[in-house]
């Protein structure tokens, strides 16, 4: 009753079908659903018909399938089960916590049967939490994770290291003066341990970031600029010309899960720059928290809680701009675009503020410079509109690299992977020479994305590549294809060219179009943003503000006036359910 694919599974994880036996009769869900891609939805179907069939050969004097030493559909085993991926499924949504009544009925709603041993599991599993005061349940590790958090943080601001230097020498950066405000960032991370520079897109993050560093260098004090990704990570780079890396590397870890740079070993500089911390996850923060001694060292956490919060569960920048313990800068004044449309959407998106008239027929465009254009297209011909506008564009000039092309999705008729494949047909048709995986053929010219970190990406060298010569590729770098071979595909990834198996190709994608989460922290010329109809449940002021402020020059909004002011309405940070928030003023 396996299917192929479980079977297959099995055999990775244990040496002989003796043992497999062995294991499916003492535990069959935790062996079930341990397995890489097996939930407890799958386990449990599979499970529950296997026990019916068996006990109906039993009846019947045949050799069960698999027999079980207990009531399976009534078991602890089933609950325990039941209960993991509950808290797994939460988490999966941004949550640290759920309220205990909206754990039971979610468990009455998968494992009815097994109901009477909820109570047993919350006491007696040592990996699920249960606060009786507020009535929150959560996995240990995970509320031990935010605690730990507030608790460095708190310990981290008791004790300031105090810097004593004359700041107003650097007021002026790249021949223009910072604001008061812009000013302060170094006025309090000279004062404080901690501190955080909020400012949304425009806003003159950057000069203050500068002015900083320029202070900084000028009295001999080291430094460790970081950011969540590769992407985000060369952006600061290339504005503060000075070396950034993502927070993976500068802890130095190693798959998996070792971390070069920790409390026995902590980070030496005299200040780590985090750099787009909406997007850092609570585990990785903890991890950052780990490696910094505060008696040594000082933290200056930026970035922008408009934006969209980190992929894993928490909300990290949210929380600690709400608790309001940290000395924060927060810039509101918008430079970037000066009075242009970019502008005025950014903030009527960011302030939930409809702005689309949707009586209106045909384009809107907002701002002198009219860098925002709606473009209103059913969601059926968008497809082909956005190609075609894609094509204008080049033949206007602008190269694959100053293009961006956002969805909300990855698959399905609207998602990137038609967007990719779409414009691809039409701006790198197909030749002879291309190597076909998945849903998508790779050819030379073609853009592509890294979707996870590479820690051990193949150097490539005139022909020559070995898994001896390897880079650190991290995920949301994006390349472009400057070889093809029946082996693999050569990529070069901004001057940095690796190899890439044909045994790795589901680490890429084509990169012409990818999803607003992967586009933070990025920038490009030109964004064509698209919000189908299709994408109503999950769209978002947060992907809204993150889509449309990736855009440097401009930005055409493809979609329908209501699927986007639904959108407009809604914000992401604002529903998390996290312990981290009440933890910091406790």
């Amino acid at each position: 009753m396996f299917n192929i694919t479980i079977i297959k599974k099995l055999y990775q994880s244990y040496p002989s079908v003796e043992k497999i036996r062995e294991v499916l009769h003492e535990n069959p869900y935790m062996c079930l659903c341990k397995l890489n891609g097996v939930g407890f939805k799958t386990a449990d179907d599979l499970l529950l018909k296997i026990d019916k069939v068996s006990k109906k050969n039993i009846q019947e004097g045949k050799k069960p399938i698999l027999f079980f030493n207990f009531d399976l559909r009534t078991s602890y085993q089933r609950m325990k089960a039941c209960a993991d991926f509950v808290l797994s499924e939460n988490e999966n949504n941004g949550n640290t916590y759920m309220s205990i009544k909206m754990f039971q009925k979610e468990c009455i709603t998968l494992a009815k049967d097994a109901i009477d041993n909820l109570a047993k599991v919350i006491k007696s599993s040592e990996d699920i939490y249960f606060d009786k005061e507020t009535l929150r349940i959560a996995r240990t590790n995970t509320y031990e994770t935010e605690a730990y958090i507030a608790n460095r943080i708190k310990d981290g601001l008791k004790s300031n290291i105090l810097w004593n230097y004359n700041i107003e020498k650097y007021r002026n950066v790249d021949g223009s003066n910072l604001t008061d405000s812009q000013m302060l960032t170094m006025e309090y991370i000279s004062k404080n341990n901690i501190v955080v520079l909020r400012g949304y897109a425009g806003s003159g993050k950057s000069f203050s970031t500068k002015a900083l560093i320029n202070l900084l260098k000028d009295n001999n004090k080291r430094f460790l600029i970081l950011a969540p990704t590769g992407r985000a990570s060369k952006i600061i780079a290339g504005y503060t010309k000075c070396s950034a890396m993502t927070i993976h590397r500068g802890l130095a870890y190693i798959p998996f899960d070792e971390w070069g740079k920790n409390k026995d070993n902590p980070i030496t500089e005299e200040i780590v720059i985090v750099d787009e911390t909406s997007m850092v996850d609570i585990f990785l923060f903890k991890r950052l928290l780990e490696a910094i001694d505060f008696t040594k060292t000082k933290l200056l956490l930026i970035g922008d809680d408009a934006q969209i919060p980190s992929v894993g569960c928490g909300n990290l920048l949210y929380d600690i701009l709400n608790s309001k313990i940290i000395p924060t800068v927060s810039l509101d004044k918008i430079f970037r675009y000066g009075t242009g449309g970019l502008s005025t959407i950014a903030t009527d998106i960011r302030e939930s503020k409809v702005y689309l008239d949707k009586e209106k027929q045909g384009v809107q465009q907002f701002g002198e410079d009219k860098s925002y254009t709606y473009m209103p297209v059913i969601q059926d011909k968008a497809i082909d509109y956005i190609t075609s506008l894609y094509k204008k564009l080049i033949e206007q000039g602008y190269n694959t690299e100053d293009i961006l092309v956002l969805s909300s999705q990855n698959k399905g008729n609207y998602g990137t992977i038609k967007l990719n494949n779409s414009i691809q047909s039409m701006i790198n048709p197909k030749s002879n020479k291309y190597l076909k995986f998945g849903d998508s053929e790779y050819r030379i010219g073609d853009r592509v994305i890294q979707c996870v970190n590479d820690y051990k990406a193949m150097l490539y060298n005139d022909g020559n590549y070995s898994d001896e010569v390897t880079t650190f590729i991290s995920n949301g770098e994006i390349g472009n294809i400057i070889d093809v071979q029946c082996s693999g595909i050569v990529i070069d990834y901004d001057g940095v060219i690796i190899f890439c198996p044909k045994t790795s190709m589901q680490n890429i994608k084509l990169g012409y179009a990818i999803s607003m989460h992967k586009s933070q922290g990025g920038q490009a010329k030109v964004v064509i943003l698209f919000t189908p109809k299709a994408h109503t449940f999950m769209l978002n002021s947060n992907l809204l503000y993150v889509g449309a402020t990736r855009a440097k020059e401009k930005c055409y909004h493809i979609g329908e006036a209501d699927t986007i002011n639904k959108a407009i309405k809604k914000k992401e940070n604002f529903d998390r359910k996290t312990f981290l928030g009440d933890l910091l003023v406790s």
